[in-house]
């Protein structure tokens, strides 16, 4: 190591100074993958039919993700509602107090109402299906 005269500041209070500037300075760590013998602590189940899934690998370890919906929507029927069914009040138009609670046009209804005008007509709901 070399050491520069400096004004005003001894040679040996620099040397001290860097010293423990090295010494505090900690090294970057990294976290290693496990090793492949570690024992797998995830449950692994089959995909429910009509999801598809893929395994991907990263440093860390296997990554599995899985995507899609069901087969079956739990309320299909709904999206087969027609507005004679729906209509409690036989105006030919059904609005969002005539619908029955948890029905999928609920939640989708302003989508459906294409006009925005507060009630869906047999052409608006068959655009929905």
């Amino acid at each position: 190591m070399r050491i520069l005269p400096v004004s005003g500041v001894s040679s040996a209070a620099l040397l001290l100074a860097a010293t423990a500037h090295a010494q505090s300075a900690a090294p970057a760590q990294t976290i290693a993958p496990p090793p492949a013998s570690a024992p797998n602590t995830l449950i692994t189940e089959l995909p429910p039919p009509g999801f598809r899934t893929m395994t991907m690998q990263t440093p860390q370890g296997p990554v599995t993700v899985q995507w899609g919906q069901p087969a079956t929507l739990p309320n299909a029927a709904d999206y087969k509602a027609t507005v004679e069914q729906l209509d409690a009040n036989g105006d030919g138009f059904v609005t969002p107090q005539e619908l029955p609670e948890h029905h999928a046009l609920s939640s989708e209804f302003r989508l459906v109402d294409k006009n925005h005008d507060g009630r869906i007509t047999a052409e608006e709901l068959s655009h929905w299906q």
